[in-house]
């Protein structure tokens, strides 16, 4: 079964996060939630015949300065997540290039630093078992744009830096996905090679057990990484065939399989 987090909880977990005030930090429509510190996945949903995609921010996360006091949910559109200067490290040498031996915006696949940094992941955490065609569904990587010349981002798995999961410095293709699983999260590596504003845009796809249709969503998701100029130029907008909308509105309810 399938339950909604209570209006009075989500109004709670919002009151601990204050106003946000004009920053360079923050984009026009990625502005209401600035996320900076502590556990937060994006999930993928599903709910009244259709897929939707939105942010997971635990009761640890730091959203505009402040932990929050218990779990929310928020739409793509409504956050930007800021990733430090401190994220800044060596990419590993046996990354591909330009990621390899050169500085880099890091989150890590582990908890470490999550008091300071973003310790973000992937899931299908409220997707019921026996819904989807083996219990899965792809996260691919469809857009992608940069405020920073030459700027590029990458995602992968501990032991697989030769064969990352997503890479923008070789194209954006179909080979850029993750799989996400009903009930299950799963963490990455996530990097970006300078700072400045990022925006990535994930198609999640899904085939339903008990028919065979295919599901789609499309979302845009805005990064904010290391020391802000006074002026950042925002990454172009992106335009994508079968772009899916109005997704916003579902992902504002909690779905909490039971």
């Amino acid at each position: 079964m399938i339950q909604r987090l209570s209006s009075f909880v989500k109004l709670a977990a919002l009151a601990a996060a204050p106003a946000i005030l004009a920053s360079p930090s923050a984009r026009a429509g990625f502005d209401a939630y600035l996320y900076s510190a502590g556990h937060a996945d994006i999930q993928v949903g599903y709910e009244n015949g259709e897929l939707t995609m939105f942010y997971e921010l635990s009761g640890s996360a730091k959203v505009n300065g402040a932990t929050l006091s218990t779990e929310m949910d928020a739409a793509p559109t409504d956050v930007s997540v800021v990733i430090p200067e401190t994220a800044l490290v060596t990419g590993d040498g046996r990354l591909p290039s330009p990621f390899a031996g050169d500085p880099l915006y890091l989150i890590k696949d582990t908890s470490q630093g999550i008091a300071t940094q973003p310790y973000l992941g992937f899931g299908a955490e409220d997707i019921d078992p026996g819904v989807f065609a083996n219990d899965a569904l792809t996260v691919t990587l469809t857009g992608f744009a940069s405020s920073v010349t030459g700027g590029q981002a990458i995602l992968y798995g501990s032991g697989f830096w030769a064969s990352p999961n997503m890479n923008t410095a070789d194209g954006v293709s179909a080979t850029d996905s993750i799989t996400v699983y009903s009930l299950g999260h799963d963490h990455y590596n996530f990097g970006f090679t300078a700072a400045g504003t990022y925006d990535l845009t994930f198609t999640a796809t899904g085939t339903l057990a008990d028919g065979g249709a295919t599901l789609t969503v499309t979302d845009t998701f805005h990064f904010v990484v290391g020391d802000q100029p006074a002026a950042v130029p925002e990454p172009t907008s992106l335009a994508l065939s079968g772009l899916a909308l109005g997704c916003a509105a579902l992902v504002a309810a909690r779905r909490r399989s039971v």
